[in-house]
């Protein structure tokens, strides 16, 4: 008897080859009732995952590239982690480089996909153009994950940013604070989102911004510690400030330390993504959890759709939950 093959499953499922991809990789972009029907089929034919993407195209070179601008952060690699793992279930194998934001370092790596080096792409923060992102997913295995341009084409797996930034402005209101302030990074989508939010919280609540302060360049701990400078000149001080990043707020509440100031009682302050720096800072930093991982195995699955089923072209978001983790940073 031969062994049965994804397109199998899928159709003793009722279901897409992309929804039987998803499930094999845990991914969270599945209802219950999907899954369910998945297991039977799985279950009823004895399917072997493993061998799923071999089944589904023999001509492939296996392979699938992830492009970043850097790899610093924990999110860029965790999501990428959730990427090589949710490719390996599958039987590919994931190339991770980073261009340094550099445009023709950019290019030349994307030529893989182009040449068939590579079946597939997941880009975080690209550097091309959004025009050239949207031409290159028309034509090619592409998706974006967590900092997403405008390309139509190139479907786009992430958090939502602005309601993100929302919900943590609104939990320092909550907590009392009437003068806000932000360390913004208005250089990605993600952080201009999250400037949204953090604005739109404020005006529900009929306050204004107390200062929002974007970063030049790079947007670390010491970004951190210069944009809090700038806030201490000012003639009186916020209440609270939002952080665009953990790292970010580290150096902020250094800053405030060495200055004399006590984080909550005289100011408090929030962070972004949850990174191990949100529970080395003193106080423990209130912040805003991403499922990085998640993300990366979502994109991955995503992505194996578009390389094994010809003409599927999904566009559009896919939004996965965060939270918001309070610590000591911020006021009961």
């Amino acid at each position: 008897m031969a062994r049965a093959t994804v397109q199998d499953v899928a159709r003793t499922a009722g279901v897409s080859v992309g929804t039987v991809s998803r499930v094999l990789n845990g991914s969270p972009a599945v209802s219950d009732a999907a899954k369910e029907k998945v297991n039977a089929a799985i279950k009823e034919l004895r399917y072997r995952p493993l061998a799923s993407a071999r089944d589904l195209r023999r001509d492939r070179t296996m392979r699938v590239l992830a492009l970043a601008k850097n790899l610093d952060s924990l999110v860029i690699s965790e999501v990428f982690r959730g990427v090589g793992d949710a490719a390996a279930d599958s039987g590919y194998v994931s190339l991770i480089a980073a261009t340094d934001g550099d445009l023709d370092r950019e290019q030349q790596l994307v030529d893989m996909l182009r040449n068939g080096s590579v079946d597939g792409l997941v880009i975080f923060s690209p550097a091309m153009p959004d025009d050239e992102v949207n031409t290159v997913a028309e034509q090619l295995s592409v998706i974006q994950v967590c900092e997403i341009v405008d390309a139509e084409a190139a479907f786009g797996v992430s958090i939502d940013d602005r309601q993100a930034g929302y919900d943590i402005t609104k939990h320092l209101i909550n907590t009392g604070a009437k003068k806000l302030a932000m360390l913004a990074h208005r250089s990605a989508r993600s952080g201009r989102l999250r400037e949204e939010g953090f604005r739109q919280a404020l005006k529900e609540s009929g306050l204004e911004p107390d200062q929002i302060l974007p970063c030049e360049g790079n947007f670390g701990y010491h970004a951190g510690r210069n944009l809090t400078k700038k806030l201490l000149e000012a003639k009186s001080l916020p209440d609270a400030v939002f952080c665009g990043t953990d790292v970010v707020a580290a150096g902020c509440i250094r800053e405030l330390t060495d200055a004399g100031l006590r984080v909550p009682d005289d100011i408090a302050v929030t962070g972004f993504d949850d990174s191990a720096q949100a529970e080395m800072c003193v106080p423990e930093l209130t912040t805003v959890r991403q499922p990085a991982y998640e993300m990366g195995r979502v994109a991955f699955a995503e992505l194996l759709e578009r390389m094994t089923l010809p003409g599927a072209h999904r566009r559009g978001r896919t939004f996965l939950p965060h939270e918001l983790v309070v610590r000591d940073s911020t006021k009961a």
